[in-house]
């Protein structure tokens, strides 16, 4: 299989303008079988109310938008937006070919202030196997790793949009290998690691706000985790592809957590900062949805 990753560029304003991007990305590619995008791709990544303007029915617009795509450049595509039911907004990643959307993933954990949170699920059955899917925060998560351990496996998807210290490159490349390379170890399959780039999103919360201060930024470090394959050049510096064997894999070894999460991090700022503010997003998601 010849998997791709599109690193986009969150600058880009406006979902007419994000496909062009995308279009004229994906024809510049050699034959790919999958094209793997960032979270909320086909609208750009932001984490207050206006998303909301770009929310999509069901999914009904990306899904026949990917489709055509799919159908045009006879590939697979992966993408994410913005779903809503009608009443609430959420997070959501599809995968696509040109016959048909192969399922639809919701993020658990989304950015409170804006999205509907809940226990879903993150797998989808596709034509070359069963790929999980842990859309940004939720790859570091121990219910990731709960609801799939005991299935068989041929890909591993982790579409973000995560901000981090430009000035601090290397620490976020670290941490982007440590959970990748564990999810690879314990279960033999690729794992893609795909996220966007450029200035830091309006995001509402004293974490947006502390992350805002401290010069944070959307840094890209996409990257094809393997314990075998090709590497494809490309023409674009935002793409990164592999030729790799796609085959089930049941898991070989366990995952280390620290109770919920995958990495120890700061229990002091999660519990002083990070768990007051979900739980004030998730008030003011309520309060402020419907109008």
């Amino acid at each position: 299989m010849r998997i791709f990753v599109l690193e986009l560029d969150n600058d880009v304003v406006g979902i007419a303008a994000r496909k062009q991007v995308i279009e004229q990305m994906i024809a510049q590619l050699d034959r790919p079988d999958l094209v793997v995008l960032p979270e909320l791709a086909i609208c750009g990544y932001a984490g207050d109310m206006s998303i909301w303007q770009h929310a999509d029915c069901d999914g009904k617009e990306t899904a026949s938008w990917t489709m055509a795509m799919a159908d045009k450049y006879q590939t697979t595509i992966g993408i994410g937006f913005v779903d809503t039911d009608g009443q609430d907004y959420y997070n959501a990643y599809l995968l696509a070919d040109q016959n048909r959307v192969w399922g639809i993933v919701r993020k658990c954990e989304g950015e409170s202030y804006v999205f509907k949170r809940g226990d879903f699920g993150h797998l989808i059955r596709t034509p070359f196997g069963l790929v999980a899917v842990g859309i940004c925060y939720d790859a570091r998560r121990k219910h990731l790793y709960d609801t799939i351990q005991h299935e068989a496996l041929s890909l591993i998807l982790f579409p973000h949009g995560s901000p981090a210290d430009s000035q601090k490159p290397g620490v976020e490349q670290l941490l982007n290998d440590a959970l990748c390379q564990a999810y690879l170890d314990a279960f033999g399959v690729p794992v893609v690691y795909v996220n966007s780039t450029g200035q830091m999103p309006a995001m509402l919360g004293m974490t947006g706000k502390l992350m805002r201060g401290a010069g944070f930024k959307l840094n890209g470090l996409s990257r094809i985790y393997s314990q075998d394959g090709t590497v494809i050049r490309t023409k674009q510096r935002e793409s990164h592809g592999l030729e790799v064997a796609i085959r089930p894999q049941t898991r070989q070894k366990e995952i280390r957590f620290y109770k919920n999460n995958i990495q120890k991090g700061n229990s002091l700022f999660r519990m002083l900062v990070l768990n007051p503010d979900i739980r004030a997003g998730i008030r003011f998601y309520e309060k402020n949805k419907a109008r």
